[in-house]
């Protein structure tokens, strides 16, 4: 197992994706997969109004988002894990929120219009290696 560093997890995220948002909801620790989009460094995506993540998101509730790849057939793969605070991004704010071609389309659809950000606080990332395995330098 190796770290990975902030410069590489961002490029790792990529622009857009499939990640899941974990946040501590009425029952318990939830986790909710959601389509998303990097954003000047900050993670974008869609959800409900009433959502568990717009009630986070209003309350300043810290979440966390990861996104990973993995290779069963080799045993390894990556995981990048951004913690933060998320917001709502009020329609018609151009200033601050994304413009509609950054808006991630969720695969989910229907109702969810209402777009979140999460602005980091920590951004880290864990790579497992094989020594050895198709794409390793060992």
């Amino acid at each position: 197992m190796e770290e990975i560093d902030e410069a590489e997890c961002w490029g790792l995220l990529d622009d857009h994706g499939v990640g899941r948002v974990a946040l501590e909801g009425q029952d318990g620790p939830a986790l909710f997969p959601v389509n998303y989009r990097v954003v000047d460094r900050e993670i974008v995506f869609m959800t409900a109004a009433d959502s568990a993540l717009v009630r986070a998101s209003a309350s300043g509730t810290e979440i966390a988002f990861e996104q990973d790849r993995l290779d069963e057939a080799f045993s390894q793969g990556w995981s990048v894990l951004v913690v933060g605070t998320a917001r709502e991004v009020p329609d018609g704010d151009g200033a601050s929120g994304p413009g509609e071609a950054a808006r991630p389309g969720p695969w989910a659809g229907g109702g969810r219009e209402t777009v979140v950000t999460l602005s980091p606080r920590r951004v880290t990332g864990r790579r497992v290696v094989v020594p050895g395995a198709p794409g390793t330098t060992d």
